[in-house]
């Protein structure tokens, strides 16, 4: 390939971001319910049911990240953003476009898990008004990184065919020549 993939390098960047942050999330210790009760009781704003709540769903979303199925699927994202990045420097970019498709696969399916977790999270808050809001929030925002995720998969997918074709057409005209 004679174009530098722009896009391939703009979508390496964020995501390399995203990873760097989720593994600072899964080496980060778990707080104790302790420590979120006095975090939230300073506020002065929420009721005692109210705070109860929100370190119960805090506390479980909290653990559901730190679960062996989530590091898992963070280290392997995280590895597949640096071999992606060592295939485009070396400018292998169709290895490269593999590896991040990788990545966003496993992205989705990461995304899905927090997802189902949320669920289960909200199901722990007894006042229905703040188990609504937070809920709301927590799904929509995994709806939306999905939506996203989704579109960068389709967005390398089309690169990959654009790729393709102008790698035929290139071996064509090289034929006719």
């Amino acid at each position: 390939m004679k174009k530098n993939p722009i896009y391939l390098w703009v979508l390496l960047v964020l995501s390399a971001l995203i990873s760097s942050m989720s593994l600072f999330g899964i080496l980060s210790p778990l707080p104790s319910k302790d420590v979120l009760r006095a975090s939230l009781a300073n506020s002065g704003t929420l009721t005692a049911q109210q705070i109860e709540d929100t370190v119960n769903y805090t506390y479980q979303v909290t653990a559901s990240s730190h679960s062996i199925f989530n590091v898992v699927l963070i280290v392997l994202s995280a590895i597949l953003v640096v071999v992606a990045f060592v295939f485009l420097v070396r400018k292998n970019v169709q290895f490269a476009n593999y590896a991040y498709l990788g990545y966003l696969l496993l992205a989705i399916v990461g995304l899905v898990y927090s997802y189902m977790n949320v669920q289960d999270a909200v199901q722990l808050i007894k006042d229905t008004t703040l188990g609504l809001g937070m809920g709301a929030f927590a799904q929509g925002t995994n709806i939306l990184f999905i939506i996203i995720n989704v579109l960068f998969l389709a967005l390398v997918f089309y690169k990959m065919w654009r790729q393709q074709k102008d790698l035929a057409e290139e071996v064509e005209a090289e034929e006719v020549a």
